[in-house]
């Protein structure tokens, strides 16, 4: 399988798995600037089914004020796009991009452009934060004495 971004499987269904990532999300400070649906976009245009599949693009205000400031153009890569997906098993897959992929990991790029990789390091931080919550979450809920 291709490496995307970050990847978690999650033993709980697709519903509470949205949930989960949606209060992950909020409570490291992040945003939802963009909920796609992609189910029923696909039956919408295509009449085609799919299994659970949601995309969210997130991102931190403060941080994404601050990298616009100083590219304009900062503001195609800087939000992160998680997806949500069921898989056949039951359990769930989140998935996400890192921000400002795949500049962030050019040394030319960090070199010429410092605050920007600066943005982009806090972010993955949050993002990093993000996907610890989802790890504690599904332990939290396998061991709930624990």
């Amino acid at each position: 399988m291709t490496n995307y971004g970050r990847r978690l499987v999650i033993d709980a269904n697709f519903r509470t798995t949205v949930g989960a990532v949606r209060r992950a999300i909020r409570d490291e400070g992040l945003q939802i600037v963009g909920r796609k649906d992609l189910r029923v976009h696909f039956w919408k245009y295509l009449s085609r089914g799919l299994r659970h599949y949601v995309l969210f693009e997130a991102w931190s205000p403060d941080l994404a004020f601050e990298a616009i400031h100083l590219d304009l153009e900062a503001g195609t890569t800087f939000p992160t796009r998680f997806a949500i997906y069921e898989l056949a098993d039951g359990e769930t897959v989140v998935t996400a991009t890192e921000p400002m992929a795949p500049l962030a990991d050019e040394p030319g790029w960090r070199e010429s452009a410092p605050a920007l990789a600066r943005l982009a390091d806090q972010e993955r931080e949050r993002i990093a934060r993000v996907f610890d919550r989802l790890t504690a979450h599904q332990r939290a809920a396998e061991d709930p004495a624990a």
